[in-house]
């Protein structure tokens, strides 16, 4: 199995919280290369691409993805073949110490490994977990230039099977499978209009989806749907395609908005017998979903299931490629497409939901009504 060349690339580059210019620059360049797709870019550098070509009167979609991974910056010059990084992001701490790490300096990586931890993590009291360390001791054999960018030092993608392993999916996967939506509506002039939100800085609390949602930066009372690679869970595995993730650790989602995405999976399978999807609450973590929501957007999200989270080989404790499957990422672009040609495409009021429990209503209404006057004349006056 090949991995998409759009996939491949975005897996390959370098991020980190704040740090995320590599993959900023890729969605620059390839953005540039596609007719009726324009860029703008928020004060806190996420970029919204927006297609727009001879759009019908239905009511556009925002899809966002962040393009961070969690991973180090480098603080201090190397001193005696150290130098002192800081972690952003989660993971936990017995993964650390003398586990091999990469940081992108002057264009070429630069490979070191985890001493010791200089400074302990404090403990997040809105996620409640273990902290990861705020500051370690990483040998490296040549110089890192301050606040460079750091990763695992795991292998380049490559296919395992059916699935696609690399440093960080977590959600470099989702930001390319915007790319590829968008590259698939210029190819076929779609006559239609969408967004894109690359966000950053998802994985300290998703500080530029808030950012976004703060500014306006997606216009108001656009629908938004957050893209994820979640934690697979005993019950929302890899290969039993996309999840429609209706809610998260914290929140659930807007319910009209997740019965348009179900209806429009549900027509899409039955036309192509290759494609299916997952209905599930993904609450393994909270996501931008969340924060969205929270600031007055009608939001849900999708994903796919993603193996070893966070670079955390549970079973075998120790960091690995993170993984998801290539069938699962392809079905989730054809999901993607087949919302925003939808037709009549989503309407937030009245919802398709609240229409039918109307109509519903509207013939047993007599019966339960004349049911009620019966039962009451035949109770026993007090």
């Amino acid at each position: 199995m090949t991995i998409p060349p759009i996939l491949r690339d975005m897996l390959s580059l370098p991020t980190a919280p704040f740090l995320e210019q590599a993959v900023l620059e890729s969605v620059r360049q390839c953005c540039a290369r596609l007719k009726h797709v324009t860029l703008s870019t928020d004060r806190y550098g996420n970029i919204l691409a927006r297609y727009s070509h001879s759009p019908q009167s239905r009511t556009p979609l925002v899809f966002t993805a962040h393009t961070d991974h969690p991973g180090f910056v480098s603080t201090t010059p190397r001193s005696r073949g150290t130098l002192r990084a800081e972690f952003r992001g989660w993971v936990e701490p017995d993964y650390f110490i003398g586990t091999g790490v990469r940081f992108w300096s002057d264009g070429a990586w630069v490979k070191g490994r985890v001493r010791t931890i200089t400074k302990p993590g404090e403990l997040n009291r809105f996620t409640g977990r273990t902290p990861p360390p705020k500051e370690l001791a990483i040998a490296v054999s040549n110089a890192v230039a301050p606040n460079s960018p750091g990763m695992w030092d795991l292998p380049d993608p490559r296919t395992q099977g059916e699935c696609v392993a690399a440093r960080g999916c977590d959600d470099l996967a989702g930001a390319a499978a915007l790319l590829a939506l968008l590259e698939r509506l210029a190819r076929r002039r779609a006559r239609a209009e969408a967004y894109c939100l690359f966000t950053r800085a998802e994985e300290v609390g998703f500080i530029g989806a808030i950012g976004a949602a703060r500014l306006g930066t997606i216009p108001r009372g656009l629908p938004v749907i957050a893209i994820e690679t979640s934690k697979a869970l005993p019950n929302a595995p890899q290969g039993a395609g996309p999840i429609l993730r209706v809610g998260d650790r914290t929140s659930i989602f807007s319910p009209g908005l997740t019965a348009f995405c179900e209806r429009v999976a549900a027509s899409l399978a039955r036309r192509r017998k290759s494609f299916r999807f997952q209905r599930k609450l993904m609450d393994g973590g909270t996501c931008e979903s969340t924060a969205f929501l929270t600031y007055g957007y009608d939001t849900t999200g999708i994903c796919v299931a993603l193996g070893n989270y966070h670079n955390m080989d549970e079973r075998r404790r120790r960091i690995a490629s993170e993984t998801i499957d290539l069938n699962d990422w392809r079905s989730m672009v054809d999901w993607f497409e087949a919302l925003v040609l939808d037709l009549p495409g989503y309407a937030p009021a009245p919802d398709d939901l609240r229409r039918r429990l109307d109509e519903r209503f509207k013939g047993y209404e007599p019966l339960l009504r004349k049911s009620a006057a019966a039962a009451a004349s035949r109770s026993p006056r007090t």
